[in-house]
């Protein structure tokens, strides 16, 4: 909708949907700017503002895939937030400008965690209250801001200080250019980016390659507690563990597995084992084919997972049948159709008839405000009513119910990851009436990712540690590490790479390459101590020179070939005009027969499909520059599926050249007699 009080005077602004502009008329004071910023914020639908605008703590809703938990903005300052805390709140004259910057950062460029941001405008509050007692936005200058990534440097790692330091610079250009502030020119917050990291020699990158990569000793951690891990609790986080050394997969998408997640292959994949695995970061659910080495892990970690889980999914499919009613165990189902209940009974009801705990159950009636009914009588004993259990149990059911609080596409009765409630805390008694689903935080503590007390350790469990003796410390995420540098290192394409791992874009790859100096120069050593300088990264085929009179009769004045043929271009009179792009070039030519050549085409023809498919994706989500590479990867599909057309075409002889015009018109040649022989004499470098 279009503003209409007073947009002359206030200022342009729109507001259509999730689309925020805010443009200030001319002649207005720094603070009339800024207010009538908060007020076109504090009206947008963009992250519920309109309705929390004035709570200090924002409900984000369940949009983060494997979290049962809601995300939540907290609206903290710098040293509350360190604390944990979600007091003290930011100053009040900085705070409606902080809700209304993050509101607006979210409508122009929107992102999945708020963390970076909100961390951003706290330590710009912070380095506000530390220069003097203007707190108000309108004293944000270039000192403030270069305070700002001070504090920043100072409290988080140089890899995500650098990311608060681009947010705080995109804040302060906003504020420049709609006029919140005096600043002459963009400011620049001048860290360099970590490429210290990025390095394969420095000390801060092996730091960094073992905060990353999961120790030998951690790796046989989770084999020996796979081997050995008993009870429920155990056995699901262990295998959970195997999972995540089976496939580079992130915890978000393991707790989201179905039950019915192994494919048994048939066709050209008999033998195989794959599992179906839920998608995130923009990437599709897809089945993936596990490397014959990990087959049997994943099938024993998935039948462990079924048999261990089984109490939950019952629960769950019977819930699904009937959400209006209370499930009674085999031993509490005589109770059904009563009106009252006795705190004994109530114990039974919820905990089974293993332990009787009429105090803890009089005490649970209390903590959930149901009320005793009237005695009948001094001498007869307390009653509560069936109605009130049954009501305060439903309402333990997850609020996106029938579906997964972290994945609305996936019904709690098709879900692996469900369990007993209270049943992974050995301190709580586990219900026999109601059911949990296991987010990711609940595997990652009882890893060992993070300290919590009074959840040990699957590993000190049972006894496993680092070769030094300190306690082993899993993170979830490190097994995707370890395997995308196994990857890396086996020499798989940066495309396989991403399809491997469920990536969108294969650049995120390098964050994963942790690869040695040592690791990466490995193959040239063995090329040169092995088979000679060389050797073995050339063809070792002998190699003869075309006679003239065979070069003149196909025709050419200059060729080498390519990897899907040969190419015609005279470089004597002229560079390449395509950069390599051989597909889409008119100069070059395929002959038909040659085995590799034909296959280096079949398989740029599944990458670009993958690759276009990647593109039209980004095109529905608007990322800019996306409609040119969508072109680009269809001309280049189009040239592809022609010339395998040919090469497939019986019609077409054996050793024929083939050729495509620029409007895709192939242009057959005469045929080859001899291809291996006149082809292969003036090759410039080895096939594959």
């Amino acid at each position: 909708m279009q503003c209409s009080d007073g947009a002359a005077e206030l200022g342009w602004c729109r507001m259509t949907g999730l689309l925020l502009h805010f443009s200030p008329a001319t002649g207005l004071s720094h603070e009339s700017c800024v207010h009538n910023f908060v007020e076109l914020c504090r009206r947008s639908s963009v992250l519920n503002a309109n309705n929390q605008f004035d709570k200090n703590v924002w409900n984000l809703g369940r949009n983060q895939k494997g979290k049962n938990s809601e995300a939540r903005i907290i609206f903290s300052t710098m040293e509350a937030a360190k604390r944990q805390a979600r007091t003290p709140v930011l100053r009040s004259e900085f705070l409606e400008f902080a809700k209304a910057m993050l509101v607006y950062r979210q409508a122009t460029r929107k992102v999945i965690s708020q963390g970076v941001r909100i961390s951003a405008l706290r330590y710009l509050e912070a380095a506000l209250r530390r220069n003097g007692r203007d707190v108000r936005p309108l004293a944000v200058n270039a000192k403030v801001l270069d305070a700002a990534v001070a504090l920043a440097r100072k409290s988080v790692c140089p890899d995500v200080a650098y990311r608060v330091a681009g947010e705080l610079a995109a804040i302060a250009e906003i504020m420049r250019t709609k006029r919140f502030i005096n600043l002459r020119t963009r400011w620049e917050h001048g860290l360099p980016r970590p490429d210290a990291l990025r390095s394969r020699i420095s000390e801060e990158a092996i730091e960094a390659r073992k905060k990353k990569l999961p120790s030998s000793a951690a790796i046989r951690a989770v084999g020996g507690a796979f081997q050995v891990a008993q009870g429920v609790v155990d056995t699901l986080i262990a295998s959970s563990a195997a999972l995540l050394n089976c496939a580079p997969e992130r915890i978000n998408e393991v707790v989201r597995l179905k039950r019915n997640c192994v494919v048994e292959g048939d066709g050209p994949f008999v033998g195989k084992v794959g599992i179906r695995w839920p998608g995130s970061k923009g990437a599709k659910n897809t089945t993936k084919w596990l490397p014959t080495a990990m087959k049997g892990v994943a099938q024993d970690a998935i039948k462990k997972l079924l048999e261990c889980t089984k109490a939950g999914h019952r629960m769950a499919s019977w819930y699904a049948a009937n959400p209006k009613s209370i499930l009674l165990h085999e031993g509490a189902e005589y109770l059904r159709g009563r009106d009252r209940l006795t705190y004994e009974e109530v114990s039974i009801l919820l905990w089974g008839n293993g332990v009787v705990k009429p105090h803890s159950a009089k005490q649970w009636c209390r903590e959930h405000g149901i009320r005793m009914l009237p005695r009948i009588r001094r001498t007869s004993f307390g009653y509560v009513p069936f109605a009130d259990v049954e009501r305060v149990v439903l309402s333990m059911l997850p609020p996106t119910f029938p579906h997964l609080p972290g994945d609305s596409s996936i019904d709690v009765r098709d879900a692996l990851y469900i369990v007993r409630k209270n049943e992974l805390h050995s301190g709580r008694a586990t219900y026999e009436c109601m059911f949990d689903i296991v987010d990711q935080g609940d595997i990652a503590a009882r890893l060992g990712q993070r300290d919590t007390s009074g959840i040990p350790s699957i590993f000190v469990k049972y006894g496993y540690s680092e070769d030094e003796g300190e306690p082993i410390h899993l993170k979830t995420h490190a097994p995707r590490h370890y395997l995308n540098m196994g990857a890396q290192m086996s020499g798989l394409s940066s495309s396989e790479i991403a399809i491997f791992s469920g990536r969108r874009d294969e650049r995120q790859n390098a964050a994963y390459d942790h690869m040695s100096s040592d690791e990466v120069q490995k193959p040239v050593k063995i090329a040169i101590h092995e088979h000679g300088f060389m050797g073995s990264l050339a063809n070792s085929a002998p190699r003869e020179l075309i006679k003239r009179e065979e070069f003149l009769g196909l025709g050419l004045t200059a060729a080498h070939t390519t990897e899907y043929g040969y190419c015609v271009h005279n470089f004597a009179s002229e560079p390449c005009q395509f950069h390599r792009d051989c597909i889409n070039c008119e100069e070059q030519e395929c002959v038909k027969g040659e085995s590799v050549k034909e296959a280096n085409l079949r398989a740029l023809r599944a990458e670009t499909e993958y690759l276009l498919g990647r593109a039209k994706l980004a095109l529905t989500e608007e990322e800019f520059g996306a409609d040119l590479w969508v072109t680009h990867q269809q001309l280049t599909l189009d040239r592809v599926n022609a010339l395998l057309a040919q090469i497939d075409d019986p019609a077409v002889m054996v050793g024929a050249r083939i050729r495509l015009e620029r409007d895709v018109v192939p242009v057959i040649g005469h045929a080859v007699t001899d291809v291996a022989k006149t082809i292969g004499k003036f090759r410039t470098r080895a096939l594959k």
